[in-house]
């Protein structure tokens, strides 16, 4: 047993020896993680859809990768480092909600990218950021998991006692028509606050607001 303890020891104290890279490494290291998380985030902004687009979060996504980067620089293969990473790290809580699951991806993302670049497996991290854009590229213009016939929530105010002609026309346009929610405000509830959901047929939403 003494010997294969005297072995196990050794290798530990060869894997934690800091590895040694100069100042223009690190600077390389840290570009390259910029430009491949640059990308990322820019592949981002162009596929995404939705109401839940915030600017910090895009630029959130470059930050993350070149700390991580960094990280990974100071950690090297010194097990020591990273078992006091694990431990700072457990302090910090991180109290923001991401409210869509792609938003996650694109962040463990950037975090892969730059763990890749910290390590200096610049190939694999260039090789990854390039499949990844052309992978949500192809997502977003191939329309991927949409449905083909979707419904939509149409909230409009009309006067009072004109629900039943919006209503005809809105069912003269769309497929199918329902009600959600009615409401009736003002001075002398004279206007109604309707919300439909509406299953559309091939024109738009602009000729049913013509119309109305």
């Amino acid at each position: 047993m003494d010997p294969l303890v005297n072995d196990l020891l050794q290798s530990i104290e060869e894997s934690s020896s800091p590895s040694q890279l100069t100042i223009p490494d690190i600077v390389a290291c840290l570009l390259l993680s910029t430009g491949l998380t640059l990308v990322i985030a820019k592949a981002y902004v162009f596929t995404h859809c939705g109401y839940s687009y915030s600017k910090s979060f895009v630029q959130a996504i470059v930050l993350v990768g070149i700390t991580v980067s960094l990280i990974m620089v100071i950690i090297g293969s010194d097990i020591a480092r990273a078992f006091a990473l694990v431990g700072a790290m457990s302090i910090v809580r991180f109290r923001t909600p991401i409210k869509d699951s792609r938003d996650l991806v694109f962040m463990f993302s950037a975090i892969a990218v730059g763990m890749a670049c910290g390590v200096q497996f610049y190939a694999y991290a260039a090789i990854f950021t390039v499949f990844m854009a052309l992978l949500v590229m192809a997502f977003h213009f191939l329309k991927f998991g949409e449905l083909s016939q979707g419904s939509y929530v149409l909230k409009m105010q009309v006067p009072a006692g004109k629900l039943d002609a919006v209503t005809q026309i809105c069912k003269n346009r769309c497929k199918s028509v329902s009600i959600i929610d009615l409401n009736r405000f003002g001075q002398a509830n004279d206007v109604e606050d309707v919300v439909y959901e509406v299953e559309l047929k091939f024109r738009g939403l602009n000729r049913i607001k013509n119309r109305i």
